[in-house]
């Protein structure tokens, strides 16, 4: 029975799992010694969206699927086979899970307490690097995925994004952009966090309209490149923000050649404009 167990243990390698090739070779003996393999039932979730976890998982045989809500929509967002990890992003970031992840099959993992990733992560500058970029990267395909104006564009243009993008963090009580900024560059996707859209009251200027409370897989600053004016509110943070940010030099060419992606976003500025002013002339 140890013996077993022993062997099933060495299918913990860098042979079967490229992300551990990056681990001296104490630190994957000690991952090794650590995991726990378990076994789970066809059609069984994993992890949940929003729960605390707590545990790396790899991926020994079966296949998961990967989905993801927005506002009262559930979208499949991707597959994970052998050879490939997840619950990074939950433990990387001190957040709760960000998607759920459930079994099609029945599925062998490894699962790895954190406690024991915890030193090596902080230790281990390569895989450091590694295991963060895989989050960042899973965690904006999974938001460009369920965002109603980007998922119109192509697979393989998200791809190219997740390259040309930039990662960014913003804390409770940050303001993204002012009412009335004319600095335009970029719009932002929310990978997590919440955010409130204001504007200054047109008659009370002691008084704000609050349009919109903004949720993961929302994209804000839009606006600017269809109006072509400043910023139409102010955007302020309500808690940490993880963010992506898209130049807007990059929509354009988009715009001209996706007309699916120019229809969402435009149909996207416009219910936005009609919902402000609905608010507006609600608080008169």
């Amino acid at each position: 029975m140890d013996k077993m167990k022993e062997n099933d243990k060495h299918h913990l390698n860098a042979k079967n799992f490229q992300i551990l090739a990056i681990l001296y070779p104490d630190e994957l003996h000690f991952l090794q010694s650590v995991a726990r393999s378990i076994h789970i039932p066809a059609n069984t979730a994993v992890i949940e969206e929003g729960q605390d976890n707590q545990q790396l998982y790899l991926v020994k045989s079966g296949i998961l699927h990967v989905s993801k809500k927005h506002h009262d929509f559930t979208f499949e967002i991707g597959s994970i086979t052998p050879g490939e990890v997840f619950g990074e992003a939950s433990i990387l970031f001190h957040e709760p899970a960000g998607a759920s992840v459930h079994t099609v099959e029945a599925c062998e993992l490894y699962a790895i307490d954190i406690s024991y990733l915890q030193e090596i992560i902080q230790d281990n500058s390569r895989f450091n690097y590694a295991i963060h970029q895989l989050a960042e990267r899973r965690s904006v395909a999974g938001t460009l995925a369920i965002n109603p104006v980007f998922s119109n564009l192509p697979q393989a243009v998200r791809e190219v994004m997740l390259y040309n993008g930039e990662y960014t963090t913003s804390e409770k009580g940050d303001v993204l952009f002012y009412e009335g900024d004319t600095t335009t560059e970029f719009l932002y996707l929310i990978l997590s966090g919440h955010a409130q859209v204001s504007m200054q009251h047109p008659s009370n200027h002691d008084k704000k309209v609050v349009f919109a409370n903004l949720t993961p897989g929302d994209e804000v600053g839009e606006l600017a490149i269809i109006t072509h004016k400043p910023r139409a509110a102010t955007v302020t943070a309500t808690s940490t923000l993880r963010l992506f940010k898209i130049s807007l030099q990059s929509i354009h060419p988009w715009m001209l050649r996706y007309s699916d992606f120019e229809h969402a976003l435009r149909h996207g500025v416009q219910k936005k404009l009609q919902h402000n002013l609905e608010a507006l002339r609600q608080k008169d």
